[in-house]
């Protein structure tokens, strides 16, 4: 209703699945701008970004480091960040640029906020985006948003 009077110019959601996306738009008409979903090496969600360049909506990555829970430390992400002198953080968010995700990490210690942003002065060659592509294995470290009860 806000939109349709034009209170507001866009609506973002989160965790929406294609179908749900469809659904919204069906019901709507209004195409969300950005849709933020679980997305890292560990659940690239391929499917659902390709719905999304499709109808002209951003993908946001919540969870883009894996949550700390081991992401960083496997062993094709830790290579190529020596290889460029980086950490492995910074690895993975350049990943999540070069595929157009938005990235937003979540961080309160200064020197990592730095680190962070210090994402835009190289970049990762065709090698490292196949070896970080093989790394997907449809894990999630969130809720499944096909099997929620809406509770």
């Amino acid at each position: 209703k806000l939109h349709a009077d034009g209170r507001i110019r866009a609506i973002g959601v989160s965790n929406f699945l294609p179908e749900h996306l469809e659904r919204l738009i069906g019901e709507t008409s209004v195409v969300p701008a950005v849709n933020q979903i679980e997305l890292h090496p560990h659940l690239q969600q391929n499917a659902a970004r390709e719905y999304h360049a499709e109808q002209g909506i951003a993908t946001e990555a919540w969870s883009p480091l894996g949550q700390g829970k081991g992401l960083l430390e496997v062993p094709a992400i830790v290579a190529i960040a020596r290889k460029h002198n980086r950490t492995p953080a910074q690895v993975v968010l350049r990943w999540h640029i070069q595929l157009g995700n938005v990235v937003i990490p979540k961080s309160v210690t200064p020197a990592r906020i730095k680190e962070n942003i210090e994402v835009f002065d190289f970049s990762l060659d065709t090698e490292d985006l196949a070896a970080i592509s093989a790394l997907n294995e449809d894990r999630r470290l969130g809720p499944d948003p096909a099997t929620l009860d809406g509770a």
